[in-house]
């Protein structure tokens, strides 16, 4: 894998549009409830960069498996990877920044919709990379 190849850069980029889009479902979650206003706090822009490191490392380590492997296949094992470092980083992040157990748990299940969720955004990246980019 070269840095130069044009491939790789636009598979990064559409991997770093799965954590924009995830935060767009929490906003609307959050309009559900009123308090959309908290999406734009400190915190949440950390979550969102914990996110957006994680889906990085997940694409960049399923970037070489593309070639051999299925777009869905490689969706699966991108969202895994993905889900798997989410899940220990949330639960220190949530310990670290939360006192509030109550908060703390709904900040956690919105990230744990959001990651189930992650799984349609990022199933239509990868097609869309397969079918139309792939060729470059």
């Amino acid at each position: 894998m070269k840095l130069t190849d044009k491939r790789f850069w636009i598979w990064i980029a559409i991997i770093g549009l799965v954590p924009v889009m995830m935060g767009i479902f929490a906003g609307f979650v959050l309009e559900a409830t009123g308090t959309i206003s908290e999406l734009f706090q400190v915190i949440n822009l950390e979550l969102f960069l914990l996110w957006e490191i994680s889906y990085q490392i997940g694409g960049m380590l399923t970037y070489r498996k593309f070639q051999d492997y299925g777009w869905l296949k490689t969706a699966f094992l991108c969202w895994g990877i993905v889900c798997s470092s989410l899940l220990g980083s949330s639960f220190l992040w949530a310990g670290i920044r939360i006192h509030d157990g109550f908060s703390g748990l709904a900040y956690f299940m919105i990230s744990v919709i959001s990651w189930g969720f992650g799984i349609l955004p990022l199933m239509a990246g990868t097609w869309l990379y397969k079918n139309k980019f792939d060729k470059i």
